[in-house]
């Protein structure tokens, strides 16, 4: 009785730390938060704001992307996951910030995470994202570049990117429209 007993202990320790790191706080749901902020919507002042790493690599469609390319421009940057419900629930807002601010300086960057890319593809096209989109391939490289800033159990995050390429505000949560559109009026005021 006793080996069973332990077992079962052991089984329930293997399930809650399985929740955990896979379970609602990792996909944006209402789970444990933790000390870098998990669900959490911040703003940083210019004195406060350190620098996004520009990330560079390979696209859903196919091509190669450098975010260098994008600076002088305010950048929102989206990390998603197909399998996650608040990044599906989120992804049209994405797409209505990124056609009602692309005239005004500002360019959208997703990068999928944690899908296979016929997966991710299927997605982008349901959702009619036109904003282009990084994969991080199964070996994170890209998601482990923002150590720091986010990371795999905070998906979707967004990061939005002022145009000295520093962070000027990060939610590390499913966000709205209305949201990102104050914190890109609020840059576009800033001196």
């Amino acid at each position: 009785m006793l080996r069973r007993t332990e077992r079962t202990r052991r089984s329930l320790a293997v399930a809650a730390a399985a929740a955990l790191a896979f379970g609602p706080a990792a996909c944006g749901g209402s789970g444990p938060k933790n000390k870098d902020g998990d669900g959490t919507a911040v703003a940083f002042s210019v004195g406060q704001r350190k620098a996004f790493p520009m990330l560079s690599g390979k696209t859903l469609d196919g091509p190669q992307l450098d975010m260098n390319t994008f600076k002088g421009k305010v950048i929102v940057v989206n990390i998603w996951g197909a399998w996650c419900p608040p990044c599906q629930r989120e992804a049209p807002y994405l797409e209505h910030v990124y056609e009602a601010y692309k005239d005004k300086g500002v360019q959208v960057v997703g990068i999928d995470t944690r899908d296979n890319v016929p997966q991710a593809r299927a997605f982008a096209a349901d959702k009619q994202l036109s904003y282009p989109n990084l994969v991080d391939g199964d070996d994170g490289a890209l998601l482990s570049q923002l150590v720091g800033i986010t990371s795999l159990q905070n998906v979707p995050s967004t990061i939005v990117i002022d145009r000295q390429g520093k962070i000027a505000w990060r939610a590390l949560r499913e966000i709205t429209y209305t949201e990102v559109a104050a914190e890109l009026d609020a840059l576009a005021a800033e001196k």
